[in-house]
C-alpha cells in the first residue's frame, strides 16, 4: 500500500513538472518576434523603395541583394560654384566640391575611359593596381549594351563601388542617329532642329532613347535602389560638336543651345539630378572645326577641350591645347576631357606631355582623362591609349598618388 502511495505521488510530481515545462516553453515562443504574425519582414522597408535609416546585410542576404554592410549618408557639401541644376543631389554637391578642391590645390586629376560593353572592362584599372586614378569615365550607350549581357560583374553596380570608393564618374554618350539607327558617326542626317519637334520621327527616336540612358544615370542615383552607395556623374552629352565627324557636328548654334537645355530640362523633369553638366570641343587642329565659343551651351558646370596627339607627325609631342584658355576664362572649372595619343602602336608616347603641355599654355586642368585602347593604330587614329599600355604610364601614374598629378 505504502509503495502504491509513492508511486501515485511520483507521478503528480512528474504531471506538475512536465506542465511548468510546458508553460516555460509557450513563453519563450511567444517572446521570439519571427514568430508573430507579421513574420521577420513585417516592418522592413518595401522593395523598390528608400528608407531613411542606413540598411544592413542580413547574414542571409547575397551579395548581389544587399553588398554594402552599412550606407553612409552622404555630407553635406558645398562646392565653389553653384551647380546649374538647383536641386542637384548631395552626391552631385560632393562631386562638384571634389573638382574644386582639385583646381584650387592645383592638382590635375588622372581619368581612365573604360568600355564597359566588354567582359573585361575593368582591365585597364586592375593593370595599374595598386596604383589609382581618380577618375574613370564610360559611355551610356556601352553601358545600355552592358546591361543586356548578362556580366558576371554588371558594370553599373562596379562604377557605384568605384564611386563609393572616392573616384569621380564621368559618363559620355555616343549615341545613335535618331534618323538612320546607324552610330553616331553617321552623318547623312544631322537636322538637330527636328530634335525639337516633338512630332517628328526623329525627335520621337532621339528622346525615347535619352529616356533610356536617364534611367541608368537614376540607377546611379538610387545606388542601384538602396543596395549601394548613391552616385553622381559628370555627363559630357553631344560632345565635339565643333569638329565635323558626329552627326550633331557643327550645327546651328541657337539650336544646338536650346537642344542642350532641353536634354536639362528633360532630366530635371524626370526626376534625375545626380548629374554636372560637362561640355567639351574637340581641339582646333583644321580649319572644319570651329571656334568652340560658338557652341557653349548657356547653363554648364564644366567645360573642357577633347585633344590628342598625333605620334606619326614629324613635329615635337604635345597637345593642341588651343581654346581651352578662352574657354576656362569663361568657366572656371575646365578640363582636357579626353587626351592621349593617336596612332601609338607600341605605346611609347610619354603622359607627361599632358602637364607639360597644359603649363606652357599658362593652363591647370581640373582633369585630363585618358581613353582605353581602341585599335593597332596603323589608322592614325586607334592604337595604344590607356595608361596602363603606355610605356611609362604606371612611372607617371606613381608621380600622381591617388591620381592627383601636381601642377607646377
Amino acid at each position: 500500500m505504502r509503495r502504491r502511495v509513492v508511486r501515485v505521488a511520483l507521478v503528480e510530481v512528474l504531471v506538475a513538472l512536465l506542465g511548468l515545462l510546458l508553460v516555460v516553453g509557450t513563453m519563450v515562443i511567444d517572446d521570439d518576434p519571427s514568430a508573430t504574425d507579421g513574420g521577420p519582414d513585417a516592418t522592413s522597408t518595401p522593395s523598390g523603395t528608400s528608407s531613411s535609416t542606413p540598411s544592413t546585410t542580413s547574414p542571409t542576404s547575397t551579395p548581389s541583394d544587399s553588398p554594402s554592410a552599412t550606407l553612409t549618408p552622404t555630407p553635406d557639401c558645398e562646392p565653389d560654384l553653384a551647380l546649374v541644376d538647383p536641386d542637384a543631389t548631395p552626391e552631385a554637391r560632393c562631386l562638384a566640391q571634389t573638382l574644386d578642391e582639385w583646381r584650387r590645390t592645383g592638382v590635375m586629376g588622372v581619368g581612365q575611359q573604360l568600355n564597359v560593353s566588354t567582359s573585361d572592362y575593368l582591365a585597364p584599372l586592375r593593370r595599374l593596381e595598386p596604383q589609382r586614378v581618380a577618375l574613370v569615365g564610360f559611355d551610356l550607350e556601352e553601358l545600355a549594351k552592358a546591361d543586356t549581357f548578362g556580366f558576371e560583374h554588371p558594370p553599373v553596380e562596379k562604377l557605384l563601388e568605384l564611386a563609393a570608393d572616392g573616384v569621380v564618374l564621368t559618363a559620355s554618350w555616343h549615341t545613335a542617329n535618331p534618323a538612320t539607327g546607324k552610330d553616331s558617326f553617321d552623318v547623312s542626317w544631322r537636322d538637330l532642329d527636328a530634335l525639337l519637334d516633338p512630332e517628328t520621327p526623329q525627335a520621337e527616336a532621339f528622346w525615347s532613347d535619352y529616356d533610356a540612358k536617364l534611367d541608368l544615370l537614376r540607377r546611379l542615383q538610387t545606388g542601384e535602389d538602396g543596395r549601394f552607395q548613391p552616385a553622381a556623374v559628370l555627363f559630357r552629352p553631344l560632345h565635339e560638336a565643333n569638329g565635323d565627324w558626329f552627326w550633331w557636328s557643327a550645327p546651328d548654334p541657337a539650336t544646338y543651345r536650346a537642344l542642350w537645355a532641353e536634354m536639362q530640362d528633360h532630366a530635371a523633369e524626370a526626376g534625375v539630378h545626380n548629374i554636372v553638366w560637362g561640355w567639351s570641343a574637340n581641339a582646333r587642329t583644321h580649319d572644319e572645326i570651329i571656334d568652340p565659343m560658338t557652341l557653349v551651351p548657356e547653363l554648364v558646370d564644366l567645360v573642357g577641350l577633347d585633344s590628342y596627339d598625333p605620334v606619326t607627325d614629324d613635329g615635337p609631342p604635345g597637345l593642341d591645347l588651343t581654346g581651352l584658355a578662352e574657354l576656362a576664362a569663361a568657366h572656371p572649372r575646365a578640363a582636357i576631357a579626353e587626351t592621349g595619343p593617336h596612332g601609338s602602336k607600341d605605346g611609347a608616347w610619354d603622359p607627361r606631355v599632358i602637364a607639360e603641355s597644359a603649363l606652357a599654355a599658362g593652363l591647370r586642368p581640373t582633369y585630363a582623362l585618358l581613353w582605353f585602347d581602341d585599335g593597332n593604330g596603323k589608322d592614325g587614329f586607334t592604337g595604344r591609349k590607356q595608361i596602363a599600355s603606355l610605356r611609362g604610364g604606371r612611372a607617371w601614374l606613381a608621380t600622381c598618388p591617388d591620381g592627383l598629378c601636381p601642377l607646377s
